[in-house]
């Protein structure tokens, strides 16, 4: 693949689109920040959770939307191949609005049972998927009545191993989905009753957000930046709460530090919820398509994720919750919030693990480089995720033994020889260093140096 180098006037480009200047630019985080603070509640607030939930699931439905526009096209032109690949994209899409769905319903636990219900068949994304819904179904309803296919015959008959089969599969799945989230949604409260909904969720952010970066052909990058999209929205929350929930600790208000981590823990689930999309569903080859449009950024880049949250914050709350400890205070809530501090834990290291997927799967092993110009992308992710095992800041406070390995007793068999790990790594790393060689080989636009210098620390 060949890339035109950048000029000062003109970003990067190939084939496919521009080439992004940095993980900001790729992700569309000015678009996500601005759509954050155009939000018309406070931050640190029941409200504000359920509006980054509500913002959220229209970042999904506009990806959703894209993704049945082009399933209904493939299917009618008969390419199944490709209408179920783009199925199973749309299932994951449901899996994650039903999250979503879920942990609003929760939050919305704080509100009186006559409180005004969401309106989420009202909201900008969700009139824009309906009809790209409604689109899908009857290509969907063509396909069957045109008889080139025995659909009775297939769902009785047929199996995983059947294309026919996994189109009719994933779409009944995903209407079932459908069917709660949308359910869910409309049980969940509103949190701003007199804010027009376009302006509640900053809807042109969003949608801006979405379609910022497109790419020419049939590719996953909207799904995969949408994917990131979610987390880094969900993150800035988490952040705010745990800032003040830190000074809360410093302060001796355990109470109020406890009350603002209640609101951190609802959105665990639902930032872990988009990686296994882009596991489950982003082959190889799909990766392929669009790596080298992901320029000279990697995940570790996140300055909210990577090292808002999972150094900075991370730090000071750990160091605030051995103060607390170390003075002695008998506070009926210092238990829940030490609780609080190990879900963290528990959290930032199962993110870690779950984002080793995406080199492993896409890039391989044999020194395959990274964008960025590590010399094995697995090897270097790897270790960045043992090393804050190791030097785990909750571990150092706790005062007492934390186990610090970060393998179990089957890495040994793993990484040997006689392994399918061993095998797959290897020749995922071959295909992906040939397709690659200005990559693996710093040439042309990849000759040049990160611009990503390390931010400032968030201090609390």
């Amino acid at each position: 693949m060949s890339t035109e180098l950048k000029t000062e006037q003109q970003p990067a480009r190939n084939k496919r689109g521009v080439i992004a200047e940095h993980y900001h630019s790729l992700q569309s985080l000015s678009a996500i920040e601005a759509a954050r603070e155009a939000m018309t509640v406070e931050p640190a607030t029941k409200e504000a959770l359920l509006v980054g939930l509500y913002q959220s699931a229209e970042i999904a439905l506009h990806n959703l939307t894209d993704l049945l526009d082009r399933a209904a096209e493939h299917l009618g032109r008969q390419d199944l191949d490709r209408c179920v690949t783009q199925l199973h994209w749309v299932r994951s899409f449901h899996r994650v609005l039903v999250r979503l769905s879920v942990d609003a319903l929760r939050v919305s636990d704080g509100w009186s049972g006559d409180s005004p219900r969401w309106p989420v068949d009202s909201t900008p994304a969700f009139t824009e998927f309906l009809p790209a819904m409604q689109g899908f179904d009857k290509a969907l309803s063509d396909f069957v009545e045109q008889g080139g296919v025995d659909v009775q015959a297939t769902i009785a008959g047929a199996s995983l191993e059947s294309v026919e089969y996994g189109i009719l599969h994933c779409a009944r799945i995903a209407n079932h989905d459908a069917r709660v989230w949308s359910g869910n949604l409309a049980r969940a409260a509103h949190p701003a009753p007199g804010v027009e909904i376009g302006r509640l969720l900053a809807s042109d952010h969003l949608r801006h957000a979405v379609h910022e970066h497109r790419l020419t052909g049939d590719t996953y990058f909207t799904q995969f930046r949408g994917l990131h999209q979610i987390p880094e929205l969900l993150v800035r929350e988490i952040n705010d709460r745990l800032e003040a929930a830190t000074r809360a600790a410093r302060d001796g208000d355990v109470g109020r530090a406890v009350e603002l981590l209640d609101g951190v823990a609802d959105l665990y689930a639902p930032i872990e919820a988009c990686l296994p999309p882009i596991v489950d569903n982003l082959s190889t080859h799909d990766y392929h398509q669009i790596r080298e449009n992901l320029g000279l950024t990697s995940g570790s880049h996140s300055v909210s994720m990577r090292f808002h949250l999972f150094t900075d914050l991370y730090e000071q709350f750990a160091e605030a919750i051995g103060t607390l400890q170390d003075s002695g205070d008998g506070h009926p809530l210092l238990p829940r919030l030490r609780r609080h501090a190990s879900d963290l834990r528990v959290f930032i290291f199962a993110w870690r693990d779950m984002h080793l997927h995406l080199p492993r799967n896409n890039l391989g092993g044999q020194e395959t480089k990274s964008l960025t110009g590590s010399p094995d992308a697995v090897r270097t992710v790897r270790k960045m995720r043992d090393n804050a095992v190791t030097s785990d800041p909750l571990a150092r406070v706790a005062k007492r033994d934390h186990p610090t390995s970060g393998s179990g007793p089957l890495a040994g068999y793993l990484d040997g020889p006689g392994s399918s790990d061993t095998l797959l790594l290897d020749l995922t790393g071959r295909a992906t260093q040939e397709n690659f060689r200005d990559v693996q080989e710093r040439l042309n636009f990849f000759a040049q140096r990160t611009p990503f210098s390390r931010p400032p620390r968030r201090v609390v």
